[in-house]
Protein backbone atom coordinates (compact mmCIF):
# COMPACT_ATOMS: atom_id res chain seq x y z
CA UNK A 1 0.00 0.00 0.00
CA UNK A 2 1.08 3.91 -0.75
CA UNK A 3 1.35 6.13 2.16
CA UNK A 4 2.92 9.52 2.37
CA UNK A 5 4.18 11.08 5.46
CA UNK A 6 2.84 14.45 6.40
CA UNK A 7 6.65 15.58 5.99
CA UNK A 8 6.49 13.46 2.65
CA UNK A 9 3.33 15.77 1.47
CA UNK A 10 5.08 18.81 2.51
CA UNK A 11 8.46 18.64 0.70
CA UNK A 12 6.72 17.41 -2.56
CA UNK A 13 4.61 20.72 -2.09
CA UNK A 14 7.26 23.01 -1.27
CA UNK A 15 9.42 21.58 -4.40
CA UNK A 16 6.21 22.31 -6.77
CA UNK A 17 5.96 25.75 -5.71
CA UNK A 18 9.51 26.15 -5.62
CA UNK A 19 9.50 24.95 -9.39
CA UNK A 20 6.53 27.00 -10.46
CA UNK A 21 7.77 30.08 -8.42
CA UNK A 22 11.20 29.74 -10.51
CA UNK A 23 9.79 29.54 -14.23
CA UNK A 24 6.96 32.23 -13.64
CA UNK A 25 8.66 35.07 -14.88
CA UNK A 26 7.77 37.31 -12.03
CA UNK A 27 9.75 40.60 -11.60
CA UNK A 28 10.63 40.51 -15.56
CA UNK A 29 6.82 39.96 -16.69
CA UNK A 30 3.33 41.97 -16.54
CA UNK A 31 1.22 40.28 -14.03
CA UNK A 32 -1.01 39.21 -16.95
CA UNK A 33 1.83 37.66 -19.07
CA UNK A 34 2.55 36.04 -15.38
CA UNK A 35 -0.61 34.34 -15.08
CA UNK A 36 0.00 32.83 -18.08
CA UNK A 37 3.11 31.71 -17.70
CA UNK A 38 1.84 29.97 -14.88
CA UNK A 39 -0.73 28.08 -17.02
CA UNK A 40 1.12 27.12 -19.67
CA UNK A 41 4.39 26.16 -18.17
CA UNK A 42 3.94 25.77 -14.03
CA UNK A 43 0.95 23.51 -14.46
CA UNK A 44 2.68 20.91 -17.15
CA UNK A 45 6.33 21.40 -15.27
CA UNK A 46 4.46 20.74 -11.78
CA UNK A 47 2.74 17.53 -13.28
CA UNK A 48 5.54 16.11 -14.56
CA UNK A 49 8.09 16.66 -11.46
CA UNK A 50 5.21 15.08 -9.29
CA UNK A 51 4.37 12.13 -11.59
CA UNK A 52 7.96 11.22 -12.16
CA UNK A 53 8.83 11.37 -8.52
CA UNK A 54 5.99 9.43 -7.57
CA UNK A 55 6.16 6.65 -10.17
CA UNK A 56 9.16 6.16 -8.63
CA UNK A 57 8.30 5.61 -5.59
CA UNK A 58 5.41 3.33 -6.48
CA UNK A 59 7.82 0.82 -8.86
CA UNK A 60 10.16 1.08 -5.70
CA UNK A 61 7.10 0.11 -3.22
CA UNK A 62 6.36 -2.61 -5.64
CA UNK A 63 9.67 -4.24 -4.90
CA UNK A 64 9.03 -4.00 -1.57
CA UNK A 65 11.34 -1.20 -0.76
CA UNK A 66 10.52 1.72 1.63
CA UNK A 67 10.21 4.87 -0.60
CA UNK A 68 9.30 8.53 0.28
CA UNK A 69 10.60 11.94 -1.36
CA UNK A 70 12.64 14.52 0.16
CA UNK A 71 13.61 17.98 -0.83
CA UNK A 72 16.67 19.30 -1.70
CA UNK A 73 16.92 22.90 -0.02
CA UNK A 74 20.26 23.70 -1.66
CA UNK A 75 18.82 22.30 -5.16
CA UNK A 76 15.78 24.61 -4.34
CA UNK A 77 17.30 27.44 -3.91
CA UNK A 78 19.54 27.08 -7.12
CA UNK A 79 16.70 26.52 -8.98
CA UNK A 80 14.85 29.68 -7.44
CA UNK A 81 18.22 31.79 -7.91
CA UNK A 82 18.73 30.96 -11.38
CA UNK A 83 14.69 31.05 -12.48
CA UNK A 84 14.32 34.40 -10.38
CA UNK A 85 17.45 35.77 -12.42
CA UNK A 86 16.87 34.17 -15.78
CA UNK A 87 13.04 36.04 -15.82
CA UNK A 88 11.67 32.18 -16.12
CA UNK A 89 13.61 31.80 -19.12
CA UNK A 90 16.18 29.12 -17.78
CA UNK A 91 15.85 26.42 -15.32
CA UNK A 92 18.46 24.16 -14.11
CA UNK A 93 16.84 22.08 -10.99
CA UNK A 94 17.14 19.67 -8.86
CA UNK A 95 14.54 19.55 -6.34
CA UNK A 96 14.78 16.57 -4.90
CA UNK A 97 14.51 12.76 -5.18
CA UNK A 98 13.01 9.94 -3.87
CA UNK A 99 15.02 8.05 -1.49
CA UNK A 100 14.64 4.05 -1.26
CA UNK A 101 15.75 2.56 1.54
CA UNK A 102 17.33 -0.88 0.69
CA UNK A 103 20.53 -2.57 2.00
CA UNK A 104 20.31 -4.00 -1.83
CA UNK A 105 18.89 -3.85 -5.14
CA UNK A 106 19.44 -5.94 -7.98
CA UNK A 107 21.03 -3.81 -10.91
CA UNK A 108 17.38 -5.41 -12.86
CA UNK A 109 14.86 -3.37 -10.53
CA UNK A 110 17.24 -0.28 -10.43
CA UNK A 111 16.89 0.08 -13.79
CA UNK A 112 13.29 -0.01 -13.59
CA UNK A 113 12.85 1.72 -11.00
CA UNK A 114 15.18 4.65 -12.92
CA UNK A 115 12.81 4.34 -16.13
CA UNK A 116 9.71 4.73 -14.61
CA UNK A 117 10.24 8.66 -13.93
CA UNK A 118 11.04 9.49 -17.37
CA UNK A 119 8.54 6.96 -19.07
CA UNK A 120 6.12 8.87 -17.25
CA UNK A 121 7.77 11.93 -18.32
CA UNK A 122 7.12 10.79 -22.16
CA UNK A 123 3.79 9.20 -21.65
CA UNK A 124 2.54 12.70 -19.89
CA UNK A 125 4.32 14.65 -23.13
CA UNK A 126 2.16 12.24 -25.33
CA UNK A 127 -0.91 13.67 -23.70
CA UNK A 128 0.07 17.28 -23.76
CA UNK A 129 1.37 17.09 -27.59
CA UNK A 130 -2.05 16.38 -29.30
CA UNK A 131 -3.43 19.69 -27.16
CA UNK A 132 -0.47 22.31 -29.49
CA UNK A 133 -2.93 21.76 -31.87
CA UNK A 134 -5.33 24.15 -30.37
CA UNK A 135 -5.88 27.87 -30.06
CA UNK A 136 -4.84 30.29 -27.48
CA UNK A 137 -4.03 29.10 -23.65
CA UNK A 138 -5.21 25.05 -24.38
CA UNK A 139 -2.64 25.33 -27.69
CA UNK A 140 0.25 26.55 -25.19
CA UNK A 141 -0.15 24.42 -22.57
CA UNK A 142 0.24 21.36 -24.65
CA UNK A 143 3.06 23.01 -26.80
CA UNK A 144 5.14 24.04 -23.28
CA UNK A 145 3.80 20.43 -21.70
CA UNK A 146 4.87 18.33 -24.55
CA UNK A 147 8.61 20.34 -24.34
CA UNK A 148 9.04 20.24 -20.45
CA UNK A 149 8.26 16.66 -20.19
CA UNK A 150 10.18 15.62 -23.23
CA UNK A 151 13.04 17.31 -21.66
CA UNK A 152 12.49 16.12 -18.32
CA UNK A 153 12.78 12.73 -19.86
CA UNK A 154 15.84 13.77 -21.87
CA UNK A 155 17.67 15.13 -18.77
CA UNK A 156 16.78 12.57 -16.57
CA UNK A 157 18.27 9.74 -18.65
CA UNK A 158 21.48 11.38 -18.71
CA UNK A 159 23.56 8.52 -18.13
CA UNK A 160 25.44 10.48 -15.05
CA UNK A 161 25.11 9.89 -11.63
CA UNK A 162 22.96 10.84 -9.12
CA UNK A 163 20.51 10.38 -12.43
CA UNK A 164 18.13 8.11 -13.76
CA UNK A 165 20.04 7.36 -16.83
CA UNK A 166 23.21 6.14 -15.60
CA UNK A 167 20.89 2.86 -13.30
CA UNK A 168 18.63 2.73 -16.65
CA UNK A 169 22.72 2.47 -18.62
CA UNK A 170 23.93 0.13 -16.41
CA UNK A 171 20.97 -2.27 -16.25
CA UNK A 172 20.50 -2.30 -20.10
CA UNK A 173 22.82 -0.15 -22.53
CA UNK A 174 20.55 -0.83 -25.96
CA UNK A 175 17.36 0.29 -23.65
CA UNK A 176 18.72 3.75 -22.78
CA UNK A 177 19.85 3.91 -26.06
CA UNK A 178 16.64 3.12 -27.61
CA UNK A 179 14.77 5.99 -25.29
CA UNK A 180 17.24 8.53 -25.06
CA UNK A 181 18.48 8.95 -28.79
CA UNK A 182 14.86 9.28 -29.84
CA UNK A 183 14.67 11.92 -26.93
CA UNK A 184 17.52 13.84 -28.14
CA UNK A 185 16.64 14.33 -31.82
CA UNK A 186 12.65 15.24 -29.80
CA UNK A 187 14.24 17.79 -27.77
CA UNK A 188 16.44 19.10 -30.59
CA UNK A 189 13.53 19.34 -33.17
CA UNK A 190 11.31 21.36 -30.49
CA UNK A 191 13.78 23.86 -28.67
Amino acid sequence: MVRFTEIELRHISISVLALVIAVSGIGFLPLEDVGYRIAVISIPLALGFTAHELVHKFVAIRYGYFAVYRMWTMGLSFALLVGLASGGRFLFAAPGAVMILSPYFSQHQSGLIGLAGPATNIAIASCFFPLSFLPGLMGGIGFWGARINLWLAFFNLLPFPPLDGEKVFLWKPAVWAAIEIPLLVSIAMLF
